[in-house]
């Protein structure tokens, strides 16, 4: 992992790091940070262990935590902008081959590979920069690396909780990797280059494809869950249970947007879309963990998903999905926040009702990016976000067996 910071600042006398390398380094965290990104969101849909899709979806908004704050520093240098077209390919291709990893555990163990990477040249690059002149850097240098430190830890106890001590299956995925980092300096790009290609170590394996439908391991069946009106008249404990039921199943929505967030990889967009985006796929992983948590303390094992309406947005474009959800499915069911929320604090469930009254606060969130994305999007298109809706409805009704419940799209 030698990264050679410290030869780059002593060959040049000036103690620290001038702005030209600042700024090409920074581009280059920030790219492995948002490849980390596109990896999480594909392997969320291909993990079947739902609790460690929960663990990569907190981890992926981390990422993005850390991709913004790199982002926001580059935006305040002189030449920051512009992050892709100054890429080297080297770098890029350990980018785009992070989410090919040939198993789950070769992927867990590649993004523990990169993550330990990250934590040595963030800790190489605070030793090197100076306190005064990169005094900003520093700051947001230290929150990243304590950061990726955590990130790690959590990695490499779920490596040991789900696979043990055995690398027979990551091996070949890490070398290769290695290789890579070689060929392009490291992540910093000043290490020793090894000249040798490494495309011979690639595992036959390695490509990446999104499952069909999403996958969960044999404790969750997929069946329906009920109706809305069909909950409302039972027993508080019972409508409890079948109403968060209905959270778990918002894995669903976060698996909607780990496509859109996976296919928005190298969309022209500001960088708060980036981070909008990854704040509604955690906003609706930590809503499905909220109906896990809540069925346990009612003394139920969380046990159905209904994926159909993931499975009907998948032939759709990235833009029709984030207006699918966004200005389609979110909208529809708002209405049913606030009732819930009421209804839990009238029956005295001040546990339930912290769920809910979060949820409704967040689903209020997602709203409002869909209408400031689908704007953005659409500023330069002759359609509105009525004609986009049309399009949705039109593919819904001609591609899809859609009606749940006897309901067809949500407008």
């Amino acid at each position: 992992m030698n990264e050679n910071l410290r030869a780059y600042v002593d060959r040049r006398g000036q103690k620290g790091m001038d702005i030209s390398k600042s700024v090409e380094l920074f581009r280059r965290y920030a790219y492995v940070e948002q490849s980390c990104i596109r990896a999480l969101a594909g392997w969320f849909l291909k993990l079947p262990n739902w609790e460690t899709k929960i663990i990569l979806g907190y981890q992926l908004y981390a990422h993005a935590e850390r991709l913004n704050e790199l982002g926001t520093r580059l935006e305040e240098l002189r030449g920051g902008r512009h992050r892709d077209a100054n890429i080297e390919p080297g770098l890029a291709r350990i980018g785009k081959e992070l989410v090919h990893a040939p198993d789950d555990h070769s992927f867990i163990a590649g993004l523990s590979w990169m993550l330990g990477h990250l934590v040595h040249v963030y800790k190489e690059h605070l030793e090197v920069a100076d306190a005064s002149a990169n005094a900003l850097e520093i700051r947001i240098l230290l929150r990243l690396q304590v950061d990726v430190e955590n990130e790690l830890h959590s990695l490499q106890e779920l490596e040991k909780q789900q696979y043990g001590n055995s690398q027979v299956n990551t091996v070949h995925w890490t070398q290769y990797l290695e290789g890579l980092i070689e060929e392009a300096g490291g992540i910093s790009g000043l290490g020793l280059r090894s000249g040798k290609s490494v495309s011979a170590l690639r595992p036959e394996k390695a490509q990446f494809d999104w499952p069909s439908p999403m996958v969960f391991d044999g404790r969750i069946v997929h069946a329906d869950l009920g109706s809305y009106q069909s909950k409302l008249d039972l027993p508080l404990r019972d409508r409890s249970i079948g109403e968060f039921k209905v959270y778990f199943n918002e894995f669903y929505a976060a698996a909607l947007l780990a496509t859109i967030i996976y296919d928005s990889w190298k969309l022209d967009a500001p960088r708060q879309y980036f981070m909008d985006i990854a704040h509604h796929f955690w906003d609706e992983v930590r809503h499905a963990e909220f109906g896990a948590i809540r069925l346990r303390e009612l003394g139920v094992e969380p046990s159905v998903v209904n994926m159909v309406l993931f499975d009907n947005s998948q032939g759709l474009p990235l833009l029709h999905r984030l207006c699918y959800l966004t200005l389609g499915l979110e909208v529809y069911f708002m209405p049913r926040k606030s009732v819930r929320v009421r209804y839990y604090e009238q029956e005295g469930d001040a546990r339930s009702q912290l769920f809910a009254d979060v949820d409704w606060s967040d689903e209020s969130n997602h709203v409002r990016y869909g209408k400031q994305w689908m704007d953005y999007f659409l500023k330069d298109d002759a359609r509105t976000i009525e004609d986009v809706q049309e399009e949705i409805a039109k593919y819904m009704e001609n591609n899809v067996n859609n009606a749940v419940g006897g309901q067809k799209v949500p407008w």
